[in-house]
């Protein structure tokens, strides 16, 4: 028993040490890569090659180097100068900090991070957001442009939108002097129609939303007739 306790002890303590190395050794923890895409161990090895203190010793490690990482990425030989590209990305990964005999010119390309500027966004609010912000921007549109039939066309055209999406999102039928006073309201008072004056088309394809109350009182249903009808077959089931 005492010998069972004393393995087990023992085997905790060396777990316990593992698991500190592991920590102490972790990913988070260690130089960030250079190009993470060849792993640690290529930007190791790079950096053993940095320690070596001869110059030949240090380009004959570079292109053995440079033949294993065509290795570990056969698509790149595809390209015609794969071998300076393979180089490249050696001197990158090396911070440019490599004195080495190299067969091809090396640019050192500073990469400074840069906070891109904001887009710009649009926060204002919708008045009515069954139409959407594209219909804002029609109806500004209509509002700039001076009165004529091409005018009046696009004002007929906005309010058969409408018309179409308060009937798919709300369904509800808007009436052309309900559309007429929100075409006031979204343009700030700049449209000025009366009901009378718009031709609305209703478009007959739109697929009317229902409300999921109305689908669970039709899915109940559906399971009453069916409880009605399996009562019924067992009245007239016939027992052999």
């Amino acid at each position: 028993m005492r010998e069972s306790f004393n393995i087990y002890l023992i085997g905790s303590v060396l777990f316990c040490n593992h698991m500190t190395t592991l920590q102490e050794d972790y990913n988070t923890q260690r130089p960030i890569l250079g190009i993470s895409e060849y792993g640690r161990h290529v930007q190791e090895y790079i950096e053993h090659i940095k320690s070596l203190p001869s110059k030949e010793e240090r380009t004959s490690w570079v292109h053995n180097l440079a033949g294993i990482m065509a290795t570990l990425n056969p698509e790149i030989k595809l390209q015609v100068n794969y071998k300076e590209i393979l180089w490249g990305h050696i001197f990158q990964m090396a911070n440019y900090e490599l004195d080495v005999d190299c067969p091809y010119e090396i640019v050192q390309v500073k990469q400074e991070f840069k906070r891109p500027e904001h887009l710009g966004y649009n926060v204002s609010g919708i008045r009515f957001r069954f139409y959407g912000r594209n219909l804002q921007m029609m109806i500004d549109k209509a509002a700039e442009m001076e009165d004529g039939e091409l005018k009046q066309d696009l004002v007929n055209m906005i309010a058969s939108f409408m018309y179409n999406s308060c009937k798919a999102w709300n369904n509800e039928n808007l009436s052309n002097e309900v559309i007429a006073e929100h075409l006031k309201t979204l343009s700030k008072g700049q449209l000025k129609i009366e009901g009378s004056e718009l031709v609305v088309s209703a478009d007959t394809t739109v697929n009317v939303r229902r409300p999921m109350q109305q689908k669970t009182n039709n899915f109940g249903r559906n399971n009453n007739n069916k409880n009605k009808n399996n009562k019924n077959r067992g009245k007239n089931f016939r027992r052999f």
